[in-house]
């Protein structure tokens, strides 16, 4: 069970004001289908505020700080309990603490619309230095980094977010580097980053990389993902060679239950970062159960994968790029799976890049592209090939004419990065695009989530943004939050 949110007085404050600010700018922008390798380097002068939990310690220059008390009740009290007769009382005090899960979530009086988050680590091998990773903190060195609680072994940092952020975090033996620090440390701090082994939820975030989940009391539920998918779904994997691109990379097609091919008019749902979109966001399952559930109509899901070092180039709105996608993966589906889907029931959808390229396509290709879904999408990258002052894809759909094409977008309220030589943040670039896609008239869903740049969010938000695009009449008259009707269950452990 993930950690409970309960009630108690907390310790008053120390003489320090109620949270602490810190300026610095914070990244972390994925460079790979998976959750990121290193942010971006930034300039150090870039202010970027961001709020501190504690009411109970004061931050002097950048890593020297005065110690006090803890502010969570729970710890506190696990505190004085494991001081009083050695290593019994404190395995006794850290399984009263533990019993609920963690992390340690708590009312903060006079604050219903937050909780009190406690990270809480007790790692096997004795430490110097621990920081919690996660994208709804300040994003720094001083920020995430653990504190030591006395001689228990036991880390811990509290902070007060709002009741509905969803995020995902992990653990490392060794501080955050600093965002000038050069690749290496981040691949270090990266190998050393661990799960939170009492957090039975998880979240995929590389090949065989874990980071837990928690969802505090408000967070939005994922229902769709949530359930097992429905039987009779048969997914095809080949390989694609483009002469276009001059690369070969593997297509997944997860063809829904009962499909025949020409005999009916399908939905397509193309994606981007396939492998991103089978374990850490279970697609299938999440078209399976709006499908079972009347709420979108039958539907073909392609998950086109990276070639080999070839993301940054491809998705980087690289014009070459729509012209793979409408000149050779298109009509290589239409010809092997003889689907008939019309450009406005044809979906390009991705996260971070994959957003943009998706976009980028549509706006290439109108005719052929008539639905964008855009999760997080980093829109202040300039054109693939030019310059940070020359034209973004906002300022040429600004000078275009307006297309037949509809839009969903969304961002988190923690993705507050800003991106080298550019003007702004991630969750700043998707409300531009949002204001130019309405002033040029585009039908357009946009939505903002408490979290950041994360699996963790994405995977309820995909379902938001099919609702939206795909929707059945039954869809557009009930909240996306309805949850799904029972189905046929594949017999065994749900597919990953």
């Amino acid at each position: 069970m993930q950690g409970t949110r309960t009630k108690g007085d907390f310790p008053p404050a120390a003489g320090s004001p109620t949270g602490s600010t810190w300026r610095r700018p914070q990244a972390k922008l994925p460079s790979s289908g998976f959750l990121s390798v290193r942010p971006l380097a930034l300039d150090p002068r870039g202010p970027m505020t961001a709020r501190g939990e504690s009411k109970t310690e004061v931050w002097k220059g950048s890593m020297e700080k005065v110690e006090s008390a803890p502010e969570s009740p729970r710890l506190a009290r696990f505190a004085r309990d494991s001081s009083r007769k050695g290593a019994p009382a404190l395995e006794r005090a850290w399984n009263a603490l533990t019993r609920d899960g963690l992390p340690l979530i708590e009312t903060v009086p006079r604050a219903k619309s937050e909780s009190l988050v406690t990270f809480v680590w007790r790692p096997k091998e004795r430490v110097s230095t621990a920081s919690v990773y996660t994208w709804v903190v300040p994003y720094s060195p001083e920020g995430t980094a653990l504190r030591p609680l006395g001689r228990t072994g036991v880390w811990y940092r509290s902070y007060r977010l709002s009741n509905r952020t969803r995020a995902s975090y992990g653990f490392a033996g060794r501080l955050l580097p600093a965002l000038t620090d050069p690749g290496p440390a981040w691949g270090r701090y990266f190998k050393s980053l661990g799960a939170d082994p009492l957090n039975p939820r998880q979240v995929r975030v590389g090949p065989s990389s874990f980071l837990s989940e928690t969802a505090l009391p408000g967070a939005p539920a994922q229902p769709w993902s949530s359930h097992d998918e429905p039987l009779g779904w048969r997914e095809e994997r080949r390989s694609f060679r483009s002469r276009l691109l001059r690369n070969t990379r593997t297509v997944w097609v997860d063809l829904p239950p009962r499909f025949r091919a020409g005999r009916r008019s399908y939905n397509l749902l193309i994606v981007f970062d396939g492998p991103a979109y089978q374990d850490p966001i279970p697609t299938r399952r999440i078209v399976g159960n709006l499908v079972a559930a009347g709420r979108i109509g039958p539907t073909v899901v392609v998950l086109v994968d990276n070639a080999p070092g070839a993301r940054d180039r491809d998705l980087g709105q690289n014009p070459a790029f729509p012209k793979f996608l409408a000149q050779e993966l298109l009509p290589w589906l239409r010809r092997l799976y003889r689907v008939r889907a019309e450009p406005t029931r044809i979906v390009l959808a991705g996260s971070s890049m994959g957003g943009v390229a998706a976009v980028y396509a549509a706006y290439r290709y109108p005719g052929r592209f008539g639905a964008v879904l855009a999760q997080s999408g980093a829109f202040l990258a300039p054109i693939m090939g030019g310059t940070a002052e020359g034209p973004t894809l906002m300022e040429r759909l600004a000078r275009a004419p307006p297309r037949p094409t509809r839009f969903y977008l969304d961002a988190g309220t923690h993705e507050t990065i800003v991106p080298p030589r550019e003007v702004g943040s991630l969750l700043g670039g998707a409300r531009h695009m949002r204001d130019v896609l309405v002033s040029r008239g585009y039908q357009l869903r946009y939505a903002e989530f408490e979290g950041g740049h994360d699996y963790a969010c994405w995977r309820g938000t995909l379902a938001d943004g099919l609702l939206f695009l795909l929707g059945t009449k039954r869809a557009q008259s009930s909240p996306p939050s309805m949850r799904p009707r029972r189905v046929r269950r594949a017999p065994g452990p749900a597919r990953r």
